[in-house]
């Protein structure tokens, strides 16, 4: 059981969100620059995501939200995406515990499996989901131009 709660995001929330991605993303260099710029989230694109049936769950500390990540249904399994954490408070778990609280959604909320994408090169996110019991699922694949991503999948 992680140290960290994890809860979920609402409407209210769409502002701090959407300064975080601008922290992040910019400076997330393993991805492309097209990429990057798509990740950076305004306040109204956050609620449009939100109303479409995007949740948005994650962690605050210090009164502030550090790290967050999306969910949103895919046939049976759920997509986890888009995982953000502030460069502050990152190697602290923060991940771990998303992961973790991601997992108990995805069994409590009658969901088969969990679903994830993780760029090749990303050691660190690799033995994160490894951890969880994730296994590859297909080949890799190009996500966007130039970025190499692999699936990973768990039944719940």
């Amino acid at each position: 059981m992680s140290k960290y709660k994890v809860e979920e995001f609402t409407e209210e929330d769409a502002e701090e969100i959407s300064e975080l991605t601008k922290i992040v993303w910019p400076k997330a260099l393993e991805y492309p620059e097209e990429w990057r710029r798509k990740r950076i989230l305004t306040r109204e694109q956050v609620v449009e995501e939100m109303r479409k049936g995007y949740h948005f769950f994650g962690v605050r500390l210090d009164g502030k939200i550090v790290g967050f990540y999306k969910l949103s249904r895919v046939g049976d399994a759920c997509f986890g995406e888009h995982q953000t954490i502030h460069p502050s408070y990152r190697g602290r778990g923060l991940a771990l515990a998303m992961y973790e609280q991601f997992l108990e959604y995805a069994k409590k909320n009658g969901f088969k499996r969990a679903l994830v994408n993780v760029l090749t090169t990303q050691i660190a996110s690799i033995k994160c989901v490894t951890k969880f019991g994730f296994k590859k699922k297909g080949e890799p694949y190009e996500q966007a131009k130039g970025m190499l991503v692999q699936m990973y999948e768990k039944e719940v």
